[in-house]
């Protein structure tokens, strides 16, 4: 046994378990349950995620795997998930026209020729003809993937996907993945090297230690083409950046600083050797591994690998406890609850704690808390402050070393990187961003040292600072005179609306607020799945309408484990006495009569709208097994219009070709008239801004400006001017046709406009034409479709279609739950002036 009381076997298993989870959380994905680690056991192929000096070692166990119920739904759920068409998680598509015969002469034989010829003279004109300037390999061996260990590379092929929707979603650069079957390092570097010239960047992922070292190292010298090692050095430039913040709130010189590095595997070597680069004294640096305290007496016994061996010192051997003795700083690697508050009380005065195993840190800020009062804590968690993500780092760093065509990805851009994250932390916290995260209040000081993850903002510093870096090294495919920062940073502020995931912000916002949300189809299987993960993700408290004992019984049958409320509309007592009551209040100038009230709250839309009405639910979502018409109906008869609305209107919000675009009205108003259509403009504005999008309105028509004068363009004309009176501050313009709206070429034959810049709202003439459109994108133009949402009903309700899958319904849930938290005094200061632009 050695000394934290787990078999050499078991630990290394452990470690691997720990090292998977962060790598996991900080992908996006769940945590690692306890039962994979069994799985991984019986698959006997574990690496060391630690300990750099231990060899993949096969593990023969009698163990049997069993999975609880949630382990089986994630499972089954994750495989639906890649299995669902088109399968995995990335795909390739045509760039340029291919519909005619000439268009093909362009793109292949005989023109193809000609930028053949143009880069066999000019090599980095591939730059100029080909995708290479945007196109990132992401190549494993299988070596190491997450805490399956050595799984091979075909198995490593999902991770590899995984990473190249991260590169794809946060910086919009083009991946292909690559699983290289060897497990021999030179012939891994001879292939990756081959095959180099395909791609403007190289990075490697879940490679084994210490082979990975070796195989940065040569392959960046064999290539002219940025290559960096994500498992390496994305937790060292995101944790030195920390660093550097809270080693100024504490007061300390980072030369004084004496650090411990808790683990001595690829992660952890990289972090000591930059935290050497960002002015840490490297005599000041003490590495504990497996073993204890890595000594110079250990490198005498050759104990030690050569990536160890800098770090091996003149001093004591010794635990865990006795290294972090009177030190400054701790860095944990390694995995959870290795730490005790009794070390911690022992560090010297203000510590710098950064806990960053997942999903349990070695040491919890809970428990830091308790002993000491001076520390700032960093964790690999969203759910406590100073979270070090490494999403913070590789999609940007490869995007600014990509759009200057670096040769090479230095230390001094990777310090660039580091310095540009702890610079960010200093600047103001846009509102949208406090918003999303509960609305705390951020400004930096010990519980904000870092960006968070989802600040829009990292882009633009964070790959700024890189290519500049590129550049004054002299890396760079660009020369300091082609490059003007200040442009280069405008263009990249223009990408944000193709790298960003509006709906994560909507999340953020209403997790924890346990609002109430009704689902009339409480009893199918879809709505049970998304109940689950509404649950899961603390959005909202579901309330499930059918059978009780049906619903009770299909969930059991799914393996959910989720806590929810049910009821049957039939036997309710409610429906017969306060919920008819107040229907026959309502309604009863409308001809409904008591008897009729009691009859129709039988069925599940009236009840949900009535339980919205009466306060017994914040807000209603159905409409996966009825007509959206009959689900709308109930709704507007129980719920209403609000009284500051003229009329209600349903819109859609879709991401096409990287732009975010709100299409109106697709489901409600059918032929609106001029004051309808402003009304119309001007929700589905309200609705752009709660999504942090700055609204650029557009009213499409067949003709520009009037100029086919027909009663049409009149009414849209005069729906502008309506429109410009109820909202003074919307940027609207029209009549005009769809390739005015978005094609700034074409908008400059119109100086006059009043828009400026590609329309984000369009504003369609009747329903048809809008139904039309965003059906046609959705099959056609591969846009993603999340509506429609509803704007101007005085409670919340969110209406989902027959053929909508779980995914959509958890969207619609949420953003009915944030219409619920509009209804609370809170919400105005929490999201006064949200607005961003897009």
């Amino acid at each position: 046994m050695n000394e934290t009381g787990l078999s050499p076997y078991l630990k290394q298993a452990l470690d691997c378990w720990n090292n998977a989870s962060v790598i996991l959380e900080q992908n996006g994905f769940v945590s690692v349950p306890p039962s994979l680690l069994v799985l991984g056991l019986v698959l006997g192929r574990f690496v060391s995620a630690q300990d750099s000096n231990t060899s993949s070692s096969p593990i023969v166990l009698g163990l049997r795997m069993s999975l609880n119920k949630k382990d089986r739904l994630l499972r089954k759920e994750a495989l639906e998930y890649h299995e669902a068409e088109p399968k995995g998680k990335i795909k390739v598509v045509p760039t340029k026209p291919h519909s005619t015969a000439h268009e093909l002469s362009l793109a292949y034989s005989p023109g193809v020729a000609y930028p053949c010829l143009e880069i066999e003279k000019r090599p980095e004109d591939a730059y100029r003809y080909t995708s290479k300037g945007n196109l990132v390999a992401v190549i494993s061996n299988g070596t190491a993937v997450l805490g399956l260990g050595n799984i091979g590379a075909l198995a490593s092929k999902p991770v590899m996907e995984g990473k190249g929707l991260l590169l794809k979603t946060f910086a919009g650069i083009d991946v292909f993945d690559i699983e290289v079957d060897t497990e021999d390092s030179e012939e891994f570097i001879n292939t990756v090297v081959n095959i180099s010239k395909t791609f403007g960047g190289i990075n490697l992922e879940d490679i084994k230690a210490p082979e990975c070292f070796e195989i940065e190292r040569r392959i960046a010298e064999a290539t002219d083409i940025p290559v960096m090692h994500d498992d390496q050095h994305g937790t060292a430039i995101i944790s030195a950046a920390a660093l550097l913040n809270a080693a100024e709130l504490q007061g300390k010189a980072l030369s004084d600083l004496k650090v411990v590095v808790i683990g001595a595997g690829a992660s952890a070597i990289a972090c000591a050797n930059h935290y050497v680069a960002v002015g840490v004294s490297m005599a000041n640096i003490t590495l504990v591994d497996s073993q204890g305290i890595v000594t110079k007496a250990r490198l005498d016994a050759g104990e030690l690998n050569e990536y160890k061996a800098p770090f091996a010192h003149d001093r004591p051997a010794g635990e865990l406890a006795d290294a972090l003795k009177g030190a400054d700083v701790m860095l944990g690697l390694s995995r959870g609850g290795l730490v005790t508050g009794k070390m911690v009380a022992s560090m010297a005065e203000n510590p710098i704690i950064f806990a960053l195993a997942n999903p349990t840190p070695e040491i919890t800020p809970e428990e830091v808390l308790k002993v000491r009062n001076d520390a700032i804590i960093a964790t690999g968690r969203s759910d406590y402050p100073n979270q070090v993500n490494n999403v913070l780092g590789f999609p940007y760093i490869f995007r600014g070393a990509l759009d200057v065509r670096a040769r090479d990805i230095t230390q001094n851009m990777k310090m660039a990187a580091t310095r540009a994250l702890a610079a960010l932390a200093k600047e103001p916290v846009p509102d949208y961003i406090s918003a999303a995260y509960d609305g705390v209040v951020m400004q930096y000081g010990p519980e904000y040292i870092i960006p968070k993850p989802f600040d829009r903002r990292v882009l633009i510093w964070e790959a700024a600072a890189v290519a500049e870096a590129a550049i004054e090294e002299g890396v760079a495919g660009v020369t300091s005179e082609e490059f003007s920062l200040v442009r280069y940073r405008e263009e990249l502020e223009a990408r944000l609306g193709e790298s960003y995931s509006v709906m994560r912000q909507v999340i953020n916002q209403v997790k924890g607020k346990g609002k109430r949300i009704v689902f009339p189809e409480g009893d199918k299987e879809s709505v049970l799945r998304a109940a689950a993960q509404l649950v899961d993700q603390n959005i909202c408290s579901p309330i499930l309408l059918g059978p009780v004992d049906r619903i009770n019984r299909m969930v059991e049958e799914l393996g959910l484990n989720f806590a929810y409320e049910a009821c049957d509309p039939r036997y309710d007592e409610r429906r017969k006495t306060v919920y008819a009551n107040a229907f026959f209040k309502r309604r009863q100038r409308k001809g409904t009569t008591w008897l009729d009230a009691a009859r129709l709250l039988k069925s599940r839309p009236y009840f949900a709208a009535q339980m919205v009405h009466s306060g017994d639910a914040d807000g209603f979502v159905g409409g996966v097994s009825r007509n959206y018409a009959d689900v709308l109906r109930p709704t507007l008869e129980l719920i209403g219009k609000a009284d500051d609305a003229h009329c209600v209107i349903g819109c859609y919000m879709m991401n096409v070709k990287g732009r975010t675009i709100f299409l109106a009205d697709a489901t409600v108003n059918v032929y609106p008239d001029s004051r309808t259509l402003a009304e119309i403009a001007v929700q589905t504005a309200k609705v752009a801004r709660r999504f942090g999008v700055a609204p650029r309105v557009a009213m499409l028509s067949f003709s520009n400006f009037g100029s086919t004068r027909a009663q049409r363009s009149q009414r849209i004309e005069e729906a502008v001017q309506i429109a410009r009176t109820l909202d003074p501050t919307l940027m609207i313009d029209g009549p005009m046709q769809g390739d005015t709206a978005l094609n700034p070429a074409v908008q400059e034959e119109y100086p006059f406009m009043e828009l400026v810049g590609p329309a984000n709202v369009l504003i369609l003439p009747n329903l048809a034409s809008a139904n039309i459109a965003y059906k046609l994108l959705e099959e056609l133009g591969d846009a993603e479709m999340t509506g429609p949402i509803l704007e101007g009903m005085a409670q919340p309700v969110q209406l989902v279609a027959r053929q909508d899958g779980v995914r959509h319904i958890v969207n619609m849930a949420t953003i009915c739950t944030a219409d619920s938290l509009r209804k609370d005094k809170v919400w105005a200061t929490l999201t006064q002036g949200q607005d961003t632009s897009s």
